[in-house]
């Protein structure tokens, strides 16, 4: 009888235990679209007439399509006024606008022009159909025999027409 109620008690667990393990369908969802994507070596090239207006060169770039906006690493953006090499921007990061061109640098920022000016600023924006280069933040703007500092800027990219701020101008000795 011991051994009947036993096996009772172990046919009770067993079913018990089988009716708890029921299988469980596993459902696999297709993956949603994705809207970014990553390139290395990411340039964009803007003509206007057939004239050059800009090249940006970056290391690389993220791509938001649903936003048409690219995430930039160390971006250098050339620019060009009537097909002639001006300036070149170079930003430790940067985003763009893949409708407008318009670009917004992150950090330290610097523009060099073939005159041999050095500006150097942080959180640089580039208003691509004004062709301006403008920051709210502090600027220094290293030329031949002047030091100019301001506390905002707005110039076009070859800093000859340039609006700066609160400046202060440091005219350097050339020894003349």
């Amino acid at each position: 009888m011991k051994n009947r109620i036993t096996l009772i008690g172990l046919f009770i667990v067993c079913v018990v235990f089988f009716a708890g393990c029921k299988a469980e369908q596993t459902v696999i969802e297709e993956m949603p679209p994705m809207s970014e994507q990553a390139v290395e070596k990411f340039t964009i090239t803007e003509t206007e007439s057939g004239k050059l207006k800009m090249i940006l060169e970056s290391e690389s770039a993220i791509i938001n399509e649903d936003k048409k906006i690219a995430y930039l690493k160390l971006p250098r953006v050339k620019f060009y006024q009537d097909g002639q090499y001006s300036s070149t921007l170079v930003s430790e990061s940067a985003t763009i606008n893949l409708e407008t061109y318009d670009i917004s640098g992150h950090g330290k920022c610097t523009v060099d022009t073939v005159d041999n000016e050095h500006l150097q600023t942080t959180n640089l924006q580039y208003n691509a159909k004004e062709e301006k280069v403008y920051s709210k933040h502090d600027v220094v703007i290293k030329r031949q025999n002047e030091t100019v500092y301001g506390k905002s800027f707005e110039a076009d990219t070859k800093l000859e027409k340039i609006v700066i701020k609160q400046q202060k101008v440091i005219l350097s000795n050339t020894g003349v």
